[in-house]
């Protein structure tokens, strides 16, 4: 009996420890996350003379100049911000459902061909054809370029991960009882897929659609490679562009004395700063409202099926 006591006694101050560890590693990654973007915002607040020093978390020099240059061309970052909700706010919806549609038959154990396909599938997540044929089949084919399929359509659509994501969800987490008792009813398979297997999935559902509303929020190569009118800028090609704008200026040898004024008055890197909180904010505000539908989804999407 003493022998037991003493065991779980050395059990519970094992566990103590692995606790205190554990705690101490994630308090390290979390300073890890947090120091860069408190570091960032007190570099988009310092004046840019003070920055020839280096970075402080500090500022030697407060200053708005990096704002009060993006504020100067708010009518264009905004038409760029609405153009990047309505791409985002489109591809995500058709990336929920193109992805949830592909992931259905392959969770159904009664579909013969779904080993097969789920193969195919996953062949594509190791190789694809590279970035030039992508682009001749999507200018030549697709004729995508200088539109807002540039932005929607080159690999974001659907990806093989997701699938594979949404699969196990269905598999591990929805009884395929359910499914017999559905069809038993009568229900077709449109039915089943709308009335159930959605409806019983909002963890996975959420942690996809976090995943391709970051893809799109975040994508600025696409702009890069299909986009060349500056109307069709998304936040993130309107912000790269605005950046190599001002390295242009901030390096090239000019003699006009109006143009050296200004070069030396523009913010370089209080304005990338600036313009990388600008972009960050709509993802500071949207993670922390899915933050525990995400982390459901990640680990019951993640069991293998």
């Amino acid at each position: 009996m003493a022998d037991k006591k003493k065991n779980k006694i050395v059990l519970m101050k094992g566990e103590a420890t692995f606790h205190y560890i554990a705690l101490v590693i994630m308090t390290l990654f979390m300073l890890f996350c947090i120091v860069p973007l408190v570091l960032m915002m007190t570099v988009s607040f310092s004046s840019e003379t003070s920055l020839v020093h280096g970075y402080r978390f500090i500022p030697e020099a407060w200053s708005l100049d990096a704002y009060a240059f993006m504020w100067a061309k708010r009518a264009t970052i905004a038409r760029a911000y609405g153009l990047t909700i309505v791409v985002t706010v489109i591809g995500t919806i058709a990336s929920l459902i193109i992805t949830s549609l592909f992931a259905y038959p392959l969770s159904r154990k009664d579909f013969k061909p779904r080993n097969v396909i789920a193969f195919i599938l996953f062949f594509t997540m190791l190789f694809n054809g590279g970035m030039t044929a992508s682009y001749i089949v999507w200018t030549r084919l697709f004729h995508i370029k200088n539109s807002l399929f540039a932005y929607l359509l080159p690999g974001a659509l659907m990806g093989g991960m997701n699938v594979m994501l949404v699969r196990n969800y269905f598999n591990a987490n929805i009884p395929y009882s359910i499914i017999e008792a559905a069809r038993l009813d009568g229900a077709h398979d449109w039915t089943i897929y709308s009335k159930i297997m959605v409806p019983l999935s909002k963890p996975i559902m959420t942690t996809i659609g976090l995943f391709s509303a970051l893809g799109y929020w975040n994508n600025w190569t696409a702009g890069l490679y299909y986009i060349g009118d500056p109307k069709l800028y998304t936040i993130q090609v309107y912000l790269k562009k605005l950046m190599d704008s001002i390295q242009f200026l901030k390096t090239t040898d000019l003699q006009d004395e109006a143009v050296l004024l200004a070069q030396r008055s523009l913010p370089t890197e209080s304005a990338r700063m600036a313009v990388a909180i600008i972009a960050l904010i709509p993802v500071l505000i949207v993670y922390p409202m899915v933050q525990k539908e995400l982390i459901k989804g990640m680990v019951i999407g993640g069991v293998k099926g």
